[in-house]
Parts: C-alpha cells; sequence; structure tokens
C-alpha cells in the first residue's frame, strides 16, 4: 500500500503553474562519418516571446540537440528530426524579456 505524504506547510507548488513549457523542432544532419554535419532548429513554438527569448531558445534547443547527437537512436548517418519539450520558470523567463 502507497501512502502520499502530507504536505503540513499548505498547499504544494506545481511546476505546471510556476513554469512556461516550449516545443522546438530541430534537424540533426549526420554525414557518412558519424560527425555532426549541421543542426537547424526549424521551428520554435511561443507565440508571446520576444525576438530576444526566441534567440535565447533557439540557443537552448541548438544546444539540447548538440547533446542529443550522443542518443543511440541517432547514430546513423542522415536526417534526424527531433522535438524538444523545454521547461522554465516563468519569472525567470520573464526577466530575459526586461534585460533589452
Amino acid at each position: 500500500m502507497f501512502i502520499a505524504p502530507i504536505n503540513v506547510f499548505g498547499q504544494q507548488r506545481s511546476f505546471r503553474a510556476d513554469s512556461l513549457q516550449f516545443k522546438v523542432y530541430t534537424r540533426l544532419y549526420i554525414n557518412e562519418r558519424l560527425a555532426i554535419d549541421s543542426i537547424v532548429v526549424k521551428k520554435v513554438f511561443c507565440d508571446y516571446c520576444s525576438e530576444k527569448q526566441l534567440q535565447f531558445l533557439k540557443n537552448e534547443a541548438y544546444r539540447m540537440t548538440r547533446l542529443e547527437r550522443r542518443n543511440p537512436e541517432y547514430q546513423s548517418s542522415g536526417e534526424h528530426r527531433i522535438a524538444l519539450f523545454m521547461r522554465y520558470e516563468k519569472e525567470g523567463f520573464k526577466k530575459i524579456k526586461s534585460n533589452q
């Protein structure tokens, strides 16, 4: 039997209420020698983001795609389409917009 812990200090905060989730499509091109040929960020799904925030999300997607290349699923040559889901705290993401 599983007993859930009771929150003595009040209501538990949900990460969904405190953060924003973004979806980004990228393409990873691997050449015949199994090295990265190129990485392209195709689409960032954010209707309300400023240009600075979009650039931040694109840079993060590029970085995450470089890390994904170690995944055994992407160890073959050719084009690999990757969907990334990124979650950021609302207040921290808002500061990116205000630092312009």
